[in-house]
């Protein structure tokens, strides 16, 4: 019992650190968004993503709350974070490389995760307003032990929206919308 409570404390004051590494978005943007997921049942997720302003680094970080539609309900708020190391490497398209973070808190458990990001801008080279990008990160659930993190995205951008198909280890498929501010 001690023990949990000690690593409750840990993920929790490990939440609290996370902004510091910025969200999982490879391309940090101040955007608000909302998506629908299936996992066997309908997943509904809202949130949004701050970009923060630390010199030589493109840093955000997001938060974003998810509801699980079946009868035997899961709900939780994963915060998360990135920072680019390699902002574009000199590479056709540019690739952009860096660490992410997340702290998941659900009604069923706590998770942490730390890893890569690593996306792509198509615009650069094909002329087309769309985004690739990716994370993986090991963690620990206090339910399960060991926990990957990962996330797929493909956004595709018009003015100030963005439309998103993903694929995370909360919502294995989804499509939302972001909204730029």
């Amino acid at each position: 019992m001690q023990a949990k409570r000690f690593l409750l404390l840990l993920l929790t004051g490990f939440s609290l650190l996370t902004p510091a590494f910025a969200s999982p978005s490879v391309f940090p943007e101040n955007a608000l968004f909302a998506k629908a997921g299936y996992n066997g049942t309908l997943i509904l997720s809202a949130g949004g993503e701050l970009v923060l302003d630390i010199p030589y680094f493109d840093t955000s970080v997001g938060v974003e709350a998810y509801l699980d539609t079946a009868s035997d309900t899961n709900y939780g708020v994963r915060v998360d974070g990135s920072a680019l190391v390699f902002p574009a490497l000199g590479t056709t398209p540019p690739l952009a490389f860096g660490v992410g973070a997340d702290v998941d808190v659900n009604n069923k458990s706590t998770a942490a995760h730390v890893g890569v990001i690593l996306g792509t801008d198509l615009l650069f080279v094909f002329d087309v307003p769309v985004t690739l990008s990716a994370y993986l990160a090991p963690g620990y659930d206090t339910q399960a032990g060991f926990s990957p993190a990962w996330a797929f995205q493909i956004r595709y951008y018009f003015d100030t929206v963005a439309i998103e198909l993903a694929s995370t280890d909360v919502l294995p498929v989804s499509l939302g919308v972001r909204f730029l501010f």
